[in-house]
């Protein structure tokens, strides 16, 4: 009965010294961080998202204000001010899917209005000639979707 349960304690052993080094080898033939996520968005597409950002695709997007006289209109992404318009009249925003895009008007009382004058070609949304007016509000220029 001893002798039975040393085979057993072998085997066993022998199985999990494979299984770790088995286990190790797969991490380093992994080593290039190509781990992807799957999502199904609300109409039932499958997506592979990979799980580092260095993998993700960004994009551009161009914004111009239209009235000129309203520079600290600032822009927002994912809710974080990334520049205003004091500098020049246009912004080249660098995004990634799924980023929120705001416009940030509350420091006028009148109209601000905000227009997309440019997108990389990777951009499905927000779409060129875009317009957005605000006034003493954050609004939602829109979420990226890239192509």
């Amino acid at each position: 009965m001893n002798n039975l349960f040393n085979k057993i304690e072998s085997i066993i052993l022998t199985l999990s010294i494979i299984s770790l080094i088995t286990l190790v080898c797969i991490q380093f033939i992994n080593i290039k961080d190509e781990n992807v996520m799957s999502t199904v968005g609300y109409n039932s597409e499958l997506r592979f998202l990979p799980l580092n950002e260095k993998q993700f695709d960004k994009g551009i997007v161009v914004v111009s204000l239209v009235d000129k006289q309203y520079k600290q209109t600032e822009i927002l992404v994912n809710g974080e001010s990334i520049d205003d318009f004091s500098g020049s009249d246009e912004l080249q925003i660098q995004v990634y899917d799924n980023d929120l895009i705001e416009i940030d008007g509350t420091k006028y009382t009148n109209n601000v209005k905000v227009k997309v004058i440019g997108v990389s070609s990777n951009i499905e949304y927000p779409k060129l000639d875009t317009i957005i007016s605000t006034s003493q509000s954050i609004e939602i220029l829109g979420k990226v979707r890239l192509k």
